[in-house]
This record gives structure tokens, sequence and C-alpha cells, in this order.
């Protein structure tokens, strides 16, 4: 499971806004974020149990994210949902993999939510083990978890929803610190999975890392990275690796 805020066109000053968590089993092994050679040359971070992503950038300013979907079919023998994610981050725009992904048969991968924008449009994949929808996201902004598009949002939507929505309702241009700041709350005690920021220790789960990202419509990329949970734990800025992969 992850939070993801994706605000596409939704100021005047952004193209492209993104905050998302990473909520995952503390014990499976991850690196940060790298930059990736390859065409087009891809900054992500790694899986290194399965070998994949779950959020990243190319040099073409296209962006990718992927949940799980809840109450989805769920195959073992199915091929790992991060592979999908860093697959797409090979792709041309958000227009050409939307087209693409068209295509895909619905019981590949087991329930997700694939997101991915650029600087003219924004889209969303939904597989739930059997079918494909997919959806523009239209100017504005958008939450995803894997509880979203009908598969039962709970506290932790509507309190992450009505914290960015008040922020973006303030008339300035957000900063990443902004950003971040909604991504550190914590909801009630004795419901863990309700949290922007995950602590389930009794479970081995939590929040493992945090990403803040602005794509401009002028000026340059900027982006923070936070290994750990943000409520604790420094971000870094990556704004110059980002800054080198969109030259």
């Amino acid at each position: 499971m992850c939070t993801v805020l994706i605000a596409f066109r939704a100021t005047p000053g952004a193209l492209l806004a993104v905050s998302a968590n990473r909520n995952e089993f503390l014990e499976r092994e991850a690196r940060g974020p790298e930059l990736e050679p390859g065409s087009p040359r891809v900054w992500a971070p790694r899986d290194l149990k399965a070998g994949g992503t779950w959020l990243g950038m190319n040099e073409r300013g296209l962006f990718v994210c992927i949940t799980n979907r809840r109450h989805a079919t769920v195959d073992a023998g199915r091929r790992s949902r991060g592979e999908l994610a860093h697959e797409a981050l090979r792709a041309e725009s958000a227009l050409e993999m939307q087209r693409s992904l068209a295509a895909l048969p619905g019981d590949r991968y087991n329930g997700f939510h694939r997101t991915y924008a650029d600087r003219r449009a924004a889209f969303v994949t939904i597989g739930d083990g059997e079918r494909i929808d997919q959806r523009e996201l239209t100017e504005g902004l958008h939450l995803i978890t894997e509880r979203s598009f009908g598969a039962g949002e709970g506290v932790r939507e509507r309190e992450c929803r009505a914290a960015f929505e008040a922020l973006f309702a303030r008339g300035v241009e957000p900063t990443l610190d902004d950003l971040r700041t909604p991504l550190q709350a914590h909801g009630p005690k004795d419901e863990p999975l309700e949290s922007a920021c995950v602590h389930a220790e009794i479970f081995g789960y939590g929040t493992r890392s945090s990403l803040q990202l602005l794509l401009p419509r002028e000026g340059k990329v900027t982006g923070l990275w936070t290994e750990g949970r943000p409520c604790t734990q420094p971000a870094r800025e990556v704004s110059a690796e980002l800054q080198q992969l969109l030259g």
C-alpha cells in the first residue's frame, strides 16, 4: 500500500506536483533512487527482492507510480507489479503509455493502480487481477492509494485529501516542504494503517520512504527524498539528480 498525491496542472506555476509515501514490510530490501542508464534514462528507487520499482521519472519528464489494489485477485505466480512500473518508465509519454496499456491482459498482474503523468497529460490504469480499466486524470488534485477507485477508501484517504486540498486552496504555490507535511501525519493509534505515515511494527510494516517532486511551468524540477518515515527522518535534496535527468 502507498499514499500518492498527483497534482496535475493544479496551480498556475506547476505542471506536476507529487507527494508519495511508500508503505511496505520493514524487512523487504530496497535501495533509494539512482540515475539509471538506458534510453530513455531513468531516475528510480529499486525493490531488491523482485527487482522492480514503485515510482520514478524518466528523462522525458514522465512520472510513474504504482500501488496495489485492495480486494483484487491475488496469485503468487504472477509477474511483479514493480516490474510493470519499471517497464513503464521506458515510455515516450503518458499518452503513449495509455495506449499501450489498453492491450494489457487483465490477468497478467495482481491488482494495481498505475498512475503516469507528464507535462501534457495524466492517466491511471486500474487492474483488478482480471480486467483493465483506464481513466484520464483531469487538471487538479488526485489522491491515490490501494483503496482508490471504488476499492474502499477510508479515514486515511479522507484526511489526506482534506489536508492537500487546504494546502492548495491557499492561493500560494506549494513548496516541497509543504507537500511533505500532510504525509507526516498520524491517525488513530489503534488503527495504524489509517495514517499517512504508518507505524505498524507489530505487523513488521510501515512507511519506508517518501518523495516530493515539483515540475514547474518555468524553471527547474526539484525534489526531496526521505529514506524511512518522513515524520522522524530528514529529507535530502534530490533536485540536482532530477535536473541532470531532465537536462
